[in-house]
């Protein structure tokens, strides 16, 4: 009756409905701009660039966006872009994503009660870094180390009265594998064999040998050809050898033995041996010479465990070597020391190391020293001593968290068998985490360099192939 009265009502609705169409047009713009406030994480995941360029770039960078965004484990975070720039080679984990799950896995529990294997996230472990020193290089600081040392219980013998021994031939090459008898007077006190370079190491004091003998008679023996030298004790100067007629045998050989403690805290460091071994072996194998390679393995973990030693035979066979390997996984331990004095014994005393000459390593990968016990038969410091007397190196590898009595053992074993002390690294002041350029041990100390640790194991197995050679 009165139709200009509806127009109120209908005013109203009109202003409504406008107000919800800019609240919805408001919504619709803040959700296509919300790729803008979040987009400088994806850039740098992606490396895609974000500078302003041509209409055909631009085009260009909007196609690469629309596309399905890469798997994880194709991320260049993934892979560590500064070994990139210093020219190291990178590790194939190009199948890491259609690989079957490994032992070590993580196991996830579904909610029906069911348990699932899920990958472990690669960024976690696939850019290990680490460090390396020779205390043999700096010996004095190494003797000002072990003068201070006032942590846990270690065994401590005295390393300062130390003879290096060089065994040439008639071309001046070192001579690798020659046998080492000295004496004092006639009672024999030391054998060893020359590591590649053609050295090795006599420390009396270690071994125990008499502080009333004032000179020593050396004996070096290679195949038919045979020399003898003295030297007087207190005596500064290498010692070097020339052997005469010696018929070096030209061909390069390696035993290559991992001895890994697998106890629960070692999950990354076994991992990423298991993932790296084939990445390991074809860089070695491309050496020139090429060297003949024989793998081994120790795992071992502690009394009580499911086993305290796991010996692997020597083989060449790469393919049966990694299965034995990826058949391990990280558990059990509990107390801190574990057994390392019976890896030891198991890792030189038991496997069948090639008695013809050859290059002969231990990567002893390991966060815990060993137990300090009195009634230990055979101790680490024996295993270092026969180490010596077989021409074996030992390189142990500092894991994460690794305690001020496991570097000292670590470390005795490394200078002692005339290897270096590998320790992992981490972000400023950390002692397990992120991958860094930094150490809480106290070989931070000394100046080193920090590689991948798996580039590191390849560099250092060159460079003794490279020695055994004479390249030095």
């Amino acid at each position: 009756m009165f139709p200009y009265r509806r127009f109120p009502s209908m005013l109203l609705f009109f202003t409504v409905l406008l107000m919800l169409l800019a609240a919805c047009g408001s919504s619709g713009a803040s959700q296509v701009a919300a790729p803008t406030t979040t987009g400088s994480s994806g850039a740098s995941q992606v490396a895609a660039p974000t500078t302003t360029g041509s209409s055909s770039d631009l085009a260009a960078r909007e196609n690469t966006a629309s596309a399905p965004a890469p798997a994880a484990t194709a991320m260049p975070m993934a892979t560590s872009m500064p070994e990139a720039a210093a020219g190291l080679p990178a590790t194939d984990a190009s199948g890491d994503a259609e690989k079957p799950p490994i032992a070590g896995d993580v196991v996830a529990e579904t909610e029906g009660g069911e348990t699932s294997t899920a990958s472990r996230p690669q960024g976690q472990v696939a850019n290990l870094k680490a460090g390396e020193i020779d205390d043999n290089d700096d010996f004095a600081a190494y003797l000002d180390y072990l003068r201070t040392y006032q942590a846990g219980e270690v065994r401590p013998v005295d390393p300062s009265e130390r003879y290096l021994i060089r065994v040439i031939d008639d071309n001046q090459r070192p001579v690798l594998d020659a046998r080492i008898s000295i004496y004092a007077e006639d009672e024999l006190v030391f054998q060893g064999r020359t590591y590649a370079g053609g050295e090795t190491i006599f420390m009396p004091r270690v071994i125990g040998v008499s502080p009333n003998a004032t000179s020593f008679r050396l004996v070096a023996n290679y195949g038919n050809a045979s020399a003898e030298v003295n030297f007087e004790r207190g005596s500064s100067a290498p010692v070097e050898v020339g052997l005469r007629g010696a018929q070096i045998d030209s061909t390069l050989r390696l035993d290559l033995l991992f001895m890994l403690d697998t106890t629960g805290s070692m999950g990354d460091e076994l991992y990423r041996i298991q993932e790296t071994i084939d990445s390991i072996a074809q860089r070695i194998d491309a050496f020139n010479p090429r060297p003949q390679i024989r793998y081994g393995l120790v795992a071992y973990k502690d009394e009580g465990d499911d086993y305290v030693t796991r010996p692997v035979a020597f083989t060449t066979d790469l393919a049966a070597f990694r299965a034995e390997l990826n058949a391990l996984s990280a558990q059990g331990g509990g107390d801190t020391p574990e057994a390392v004095d019976a890896a030891l014994e198991n890792s030189i005393l038991k496997m069948e190391w090639s008695d013809t000459p050859a290059v002969r390593l231990v990567f002893l990968v390991a966060d815990a020293g060993p137990h300090i016990f009195p009634q230990i038969q055979f101790t680490y410091l024996d295993g270092a001593r026969e180490a010596v007397a077989r021409g074996v190196k030992i390189y142990p590898i500092a894991a994460s968290n690794t305690d001020a009595p496991a570097e000292y053992v670590f470390r005795q074993l490394a200078q002692q068998t005339m290897a270096g002390f590998i320790f992992l690294t981490y972000q400023e002041g950390q002692s397990a985490g992120a991958p860094g350029e930094s150490t809480t041990l106290e070989a931070g100390d000394q100046p080193y360099t920090v590689e991948r640790l798996d580039d590191l194991i390849v560099s250092i197995v060159q460079r003794e192939l490279a020695a055994a050679v004479g390249v030095r």
